[in-house]
């Protein structure tokens, strides 16, 4: 670990040390883990608690794995179940999808948190994270979420180096996202366009393809695979099973996407 590495962590811990008690908005994913299981080590699990979103946007499994890393962590969860397929302007499917979404979902949590008198919810944005085009930062700079990964100018790579040292079991996990975000924009989303996409996605890591995504759109979708994986995906055995599995799931056309995801390091 090196030296800025280390103050970038020590920079962490001292803005978390600042509370009394908080809050921690968590997804499964690396960024969210790393930033519960500092804030438990900081403050202490008992005045810490996980907020997770229980919603159909979800990838299978997502549940159960934020179960496991709450408990492995050693602190209390707290579900949250919400159906953005009930909300029109979600299911539109506009520009400021996240945004309306994201919302949504953090003023719920900040309504939940105050008859549990917790005042301070923490996001895990990271450092990489504000380079990209995220409609739902402007909804957390909005109700006032902080963002201590952010602040300290951690990097997804850094994080999971830190991840790593912690022992955290999903410091290489691929990043994620909600299924929503694989229907492209202003094209309706719905339950059974998120089942066909679960469905195809699940199927890929049947198959080994993981941290791929399947974008849809109109009758044909686009895989992104993770760098290193379109050797395998060539094999014309390989692609004929994939192929015959998207078009049983009535998708007629199967795209591949060239610009590849990035691996995650082993």
């Amino acid at each position: 670990m090196t030296v800025t590495l280390e103050a970038k962590n020590r920079q962490l811990e001292e803005s978390i040390g600042s509370m009394d008690r908080a809050a921690v908005a968590c997804s499964g994913g690396v960024d969210s883990t790393f930033l519960l299981k500092t804030a438990c080590e900081v403050l202490g699990a008992n005045n810490v608690i996980a907020l997770f979103a229980d919603t159909p946007l979800l990838p299978p499994g997502e549940n159960r794995e934020i179960e496991k890393l709450a408990s492995l962590i050693g602190c209390r969860l707290l579900k949250v179940e919400l159906n953005p397929l009930s909300w029109p302007d979600f299911t539109a499917n506009p520009q400021d999808r996240c945004y309306l979404c994201k919302k949504k979902i953090y003023i719920t949590f900040v309504e939940r948190l105050a008859d549990l008198d917790i005042s301070m919810l923490m996001d895990g944005t990271n450092l990489d994270d504000l380079d990209d085009y995220r409609p739902g930062l402007l909804a957390l700079e909005e109700l006032g979420i902080v963002t201590p990964l952010a602040d300290a100018r951690l990097t997804k790579a850094e994080i999971r180096q830190l991840s790593r040292v912690k022992n955290l079991p999903n410091w290489n996990k691929p990043s994620s996202s909600c299924l929503a975000t694989r229907i492209a924009t202003d094209q309706i989303i719905n339950q059974d366009k998120l089942d066909i996409i679960a469905k195809c996605e699940t199927e890929l890591h049947r198959l080994n393809f993981f941290g791929c995504r399947v974008r849809l759109r109109d009758d044909f979708a686009i895989i992104e695979l993770a760098e290193g994986d379109f050797g395998r995906f060539a094999d014309p055995q390989t692609s004929r099973t994939i192929t015959d599995f998207f078009n049983d799931s009535n998708i007629k056309k199967v795209y591949v996407d060239t610009m590849t995801r990035q691996p995650v390091e082993s």
